[in-house]
């Protein structure tokens, strides 16, 4: 048969079917052969490539997309080993274009030619074509590559067949523009294309900072020297590492570092390993994959502080007093440094005290990147409440106040009592609900309590935030104020990952909703995961920016006045492994 085609599972092969009609001197007839009709092929074997016959299935003839399978009629009930199959188009429309390699069949070379190009998006005639543009400077496309298999130079798969090529009538013979059918549209083999590993480890990265993976990634980058690494998830670098070239070792850099989150305890093991041991024989070298597991902790370059306020039981008609405990995440160890006991009165200064404790043990003279402390505190509402970011830490050798730390320090707030309530089960089921929904559909959607009286016409606020998509809630009242207070209690209740507010008046507030429609999507209806996650990183940049000695910049409000609880499952259950929270009784 004049022309390629793909081993695919059940011993069949996929090809063009003008390949089979021009096998069979059919001209260009749109209908399938007749079943008992006989194709000759040649099927890979040790020895080269043993002769064969197959026949066309005909369910899976597809004149207008130019596909077809047909079934190897084996001998003695051989079983030929199929292609790794693979859908990758997305990939390439989220991120760039992706290199691959052609093997094609033209008159006279048995063995085949191989030419290099790159998948660079859609195109073609035929809508969810893909384009293939040839960058190899002396094989191009001609007759014979048609139906040959595009294969992913960077793990080996198989994403799609060569159907047609763009010919310039001046080199009528070799083409630098084909065109690929990838295996999406293949109906029969959309089961083969399935990967419930990298479904689970997209839902895993998503949920993991970038910040808490750091490390991983700049160790199975080192060989490329400094770069760039701005990302939301673990699961943006991910995407990013499958794109580059293996290192020294043949180790892919994508699985360097899903070894490495797996050795620092950030995810599930059992995710990570069976994502590992999917990828096809031959892509992970197994003794580089050792050495990872047995090599020494990188260096620290970055650090947490953990806080966490625990009410002490007491009489109720007394001063409420709490044990205020707090951890330093170093980046390579967690060290508990004690506890306190405190009341509302003395939280401030308590808290103060225990920055300035961590930021003299970070090792910033050791660290070859500067390093920086955020803080994550855990508080009940009638700590979380206060406005945390409008502390100024003291001077040291001034002796008068110094920066706001909002300025300083990027600051995560989480609601204790969703975390250790035993009233709130059913509150930390539907927040795993929205984050595994977020995860699933890429968005969720923002709401937004109007900063006003409610009407009598609005349904009740706890049916407006039981929708299960909704992931962010921005309240239309500071929780200091009785309506506001009871927006937050709501919000907690109903499980959102994210709640955000303004310690300001009606009007500031109605200005604070404008900007967070500015920084979501769909004109501030639907939120990423990665732009939720980033909400501290952006109001901790955006604070910095437009405050300068006490004066706002042109949103008409002050930034410091701005609250986010961000209940991160995936941060808090690594806290609740390591025992940092206690679970509820």
């Amino acid at each position: 048969m004049a022309g390629g085609g793909v081993l695919v599972p059940e011993n069949r092969v996929l090809t063009c079917v003008h390949v089979v009609n021009a096998a069979l001197r059919r001209g260009s007839d749109p209908a399938p052969p007749e079943p008992g009709v006989t194709i000759p092929l040649g099927a890979p074997d040790p020895s080269g490539y043993r002769p064969v016959t197959a026949r066309v299935i005909e369910s899976t003839w597809d004149a207008d997309r130019d596909t077809t399978l047909l079934r190897i009629e084996a001998q003695d009930g051989h079983e030929y080993a199929s292609a790794w199959l693979a859908a990758r188009m997305a990939d390439v429309t989220e991120t760039r274009p992706r290199d691959v390699r052609l093997r094609g069949y033209p008159t006279g070379v048995p063995e085949g030619l191989l030419a290099e190009a790159r998948v660079v998006g859609y195109g073609g005639g035929i809508p969810g074509r893909a384009q293939l543009n040839v960058v190899d400077s002396v094989v191009g496309v001609e007759q014979g590559f048609s139906g040959c298999g595009v294969q992913d130079t960077a793990d080996g798969s198989v994403i799609g067949i060569v159907t047609t090529a763009r010919f310039d009538p001046r080199h009528p013979h070799r083409s630098r523009v084909a065109f690929m059918e990838p295996l999406e549209h293949i109906a029969a083999l959309r089961s083969h294309l399935d990967d419930p590993e990298s479904e689970e480890v997209r839902r895993l990265l998503s949920g993991l900072r970038f910040e808490e993976v750091r490390t991983a990634y700049d160790a199975s980058t080192r060989h490329r020297g400094p770069e760039p690494a701005d990302f939301d998830s673990a699961w943006e670098a991910f995407v990013r590492l499958k794109r580059y070239t293996p290192g020294p070792d043949h180790m892919p850099c994508e699985i360097a570092y899903l070894a490495r989150i797996d050795k620092l305890g950030l995810g599930d093991s059992r995710t990570l390993r069976r994502y590992i041991e999917s990828r096809p024989p031959g892509y992970v070298p197994r003794d580089a994959l050792e050495r990872i597991y047995i090599e020494p902790p990188p260096a620290p370059a970055g650090g947490t502080l953990i806080i966490a306020a625990e009410p002490i039981p007491g009489d109720p008609d007394a001063v409420p007093r709490y044990t205020l405990s707090h951890w330093l995440d170093s980046g390579d160890s967690i060290t508990n440094r004690g506890s306190r006991h405190i009341t509302e009165d003395t939280l401030r200064e308590t808290v103060l005290e225990m920055v300035v404790d961590a930021e003299a043990r970070l090792p910033i003279w050791d660290s070859p990147a500067p390093v920086g402390l955020r803080l994550e505190l855990v508080l009940p509402f009638p700590l979380i409440t206060q406005q945390i970011a409008q502390w100024r830490l003291p001077g040291p050798l001034s002796g008068e106040e110094g920066g706001r730390i909002g300025a300083s320090y990027e600051i995560v707030l989480h609601s204790a009592e969703r975390i250790t309530d035993r009233r709130l089960a059913g509150a930390r089921r539907k927040l795993r609900e929205r984050l595994y929904g977020l995860t699933r559909a890429s968005e969720g959607r923002v709401h937004r309590i109007p900063p006003r009286p409610r009407s009598p016409e609005e349904p009740p606020l706890a049916d407006q935030l039981d929708h299960p998509g909704i992931t962010l809630c921005v309240l239309g009242a500071p929780p200091r104020d009785r309506d506001g207070r009871l927006q937050l209690y709501h919000a907690v209740e109903a499980g959102l990952p994210a709640i955000a507010w303004l310690d300001a008046d009606t009007g500031e507030t109605r200005r604070f909703h404008g900007h967070m429609q500015s920084v979501t999507r769909c004109e501030g209806r639907k939120i990423s995961h990665g732009e939720l996650s980033a909400l501290p990183r952006h109001v901790h940049s955006w604070r910095r920016v437009n405050i300068i000695s006490g004066q706002s910049g042109t949103e008409g409000y002050d930034p410091y006045d701005i609250n986010i609880i961000l209940d991160d499952m995936s941060h808090i259950q690594r806290l609740l492994r390591i025992g940092i929270l206690s679970t509820p009784q």
